[in-house]
């Protein structure tokens, strides 16, 4: 049996963004990559991009935020924002760990620069998506209000090519993960909606979803497609995106692959 290829050693205009010699400095720098994740994640704040460069005894960490609607709402004033930082920044488990990179990395410089996505987000087509999806806001929605607009504004971001598969199926699955299994029905056919009207936009030629487990409340797991415009069969030259996740429900685990073919390259 053949082992699999790396798409991102293989595809010519993918270049890695891990170049160092010392495997004890890339370990514990993507140590520290990785606890920046979970902590944004915890926050109520989606990290869409990440990367860790290096560069002689330099270290630089970038982010892409997406802050969702519960946390812009308390950062209404300049206070509460100023505030919040100055939190994270004299925070007891923070500090000790930035200085634990300097003690063992000996690096000089560890430079931590942090973007939002929310400005990308553009109005005309934020209207758009809310108008085609706000028939399913008290169908699926109820009470989740703050979550049907993030939705509506990672959509955009989708669409423009600002957020990749891996933030738009965890968005996807937050919707799932409290849904009963009599609003299943309602769930698949919101997303064959949403999907369709990525492929009308022409900016995405075709995806595909499967969903894996007791859907709709059946005796026995099962597997639903939903397929929308069209997917190569090769994908090394091609824009193919893919990614997987495990929701746990009431109902059980339910486990979901997408994939998402972008017309340009």
């Amino acid at each position: 049996m053949g082992q699999k290829s790396n798409l991102q050693t293989l595809r010519k205009s993918k270049k890695l963004n891990l170049q160092t010699n010392n495997p004890k400095e890339f370990i514990y720098g993507l140590n520290l990559l990785t606890f920046f994740n979970h902590l944004f994640y915890k926050k109520n704040v989606i990290v869409v991009d990440s990367t860790l460069n290096f560069e002689a005894n330099k270290l630089f960490l970038n982010f892409v935020l997406f802050f969702q609607t519960t946390k812009l709402l308390n950062f209404q004033s300049i206070k509460k924002t100023e505030k919040f930082i100055g939190s994270y920044l004299n925070s007891s488990y923070l500090f000790p760990l930035i200085k634990k990179q300097f003690s063992i990395l000996n690096n000089n410089c560890i430079q931590i620069s942090v973007k939002t996505a929310n400005h990308s987000i553009q109005k005309p087509s934020l209207v758009f998506f809310f108008n085609k999806l706000k028939r399913f806001s008290t169908l699926l929605f109820a009470r989740r209000l703050n979550l049907f607009i993030d939705f509506v504004k990672l959509s955009c971001l989708f669409d423009q090519s600002k957020v990749n598969a891996k933030v738009f199926l965890f968005i996807i699955g937050q919707i799932f993960r409290t849904l009963s299994k009599s609003k299943h029905n309602i769930f698949l056919i919101f997303l064959k909606t949403v999907f369709q009207i990525f492929i009308d936009r022409k900016n995405i030629a075709g995806i595909k979803l499967l969903i894996s487990g007791r859907i709709k409340g059946k005796p026995r797991s099962n597997t639903t497609a939903i397929i929308v415009g069209s997917l190569p069969v090769q994908t090394l030259s091609k824009n193919i995106e893919y990614s997987k996740l495990h929701v746990y429900t009431l109902n059980g685990a339910f486990g979901f692959k997408f994939w998402v073919y972008r017309k340009s390259f």
